[in-house]
């Protein structure tokens, strides 16, 4: 069935997100309306240290009001490469920079509703910079290294709980391949 959107109003425009209401028509005539969050494409990194480890971090969830175990990301900003922003998200949320990096695959978070398009990246080859980049003022981030065995178990045991996390935990240390 063929479906064209009709309409768009902007409810909302905030610094990262747009809210629109959408309308929409089928060929058969029936109409229906959808809120739509337009958001700019985003970069996930699976940052691999040497030993077969991973370098999570802790950050602070203002929406759900508690400090989550995460993979660093970001949003990338206007005419900003997506490798060009997972290198600055890198090096802000944990202080490393990359030798080699990998682009894995590319998701939509939620497209019920949600333009989001998050790209997954696996970092190898980390050094520590001489000095951390500055993370954004909202941002309150712990870096943790652990095992990939223990990234795994923390998804398993719900310790780790956001999907871009889970599917780059899973899909970037090779526990799931296509």
């Amino acid at each position: 069935m063929k479906i064209r959107k009709v309409k768009s109003k902007i409810l909302y425009r905030g610094r990262a997100v747009q809210l629109t209401l959408d309308s929409y028509r089928t060929k058969d005539g029936r109409s229906f309306r959808r809120e739509t969050i337009r958001h700019p494409a985003s970069v996930v990194i699976v940052p691999v240290l040497p030993g077969g480890r991973v370098l999570l971090i802790r950050q602070f969830r203002h929406a759900l009001g508690r400090y989550i175990y995460e993979i660093p990301a970001g949003t990338s900003e206007p005419g900003e490469p997506l490798a060009a922003c997972a290198k600055r998200e890198l090096a802000e949320e944990t202080g490393f920079r990359a030798a080699r990096w990998r682009r894995l695959c590319e998701f939509h978070p939620a497209p019920g509703i949600s333009t989001e398009r998050m790209v997954l990246y696996r970092a190898a080859g980390l050094t520590p910079l001489a000095k951390k980049a500055a993370m954004d003022q909202d941002e309150y981030i712990i870096p943790k290294p652990v095992s990939a065995k223990t990234a795994v178990a923390m998804v398993r045991k719900n310790r780790i709980v956001d999907a871009k996390s889970i599917i780059g935990i899973l899909f970037g240390l090779g526990r799931i391949r296509w």
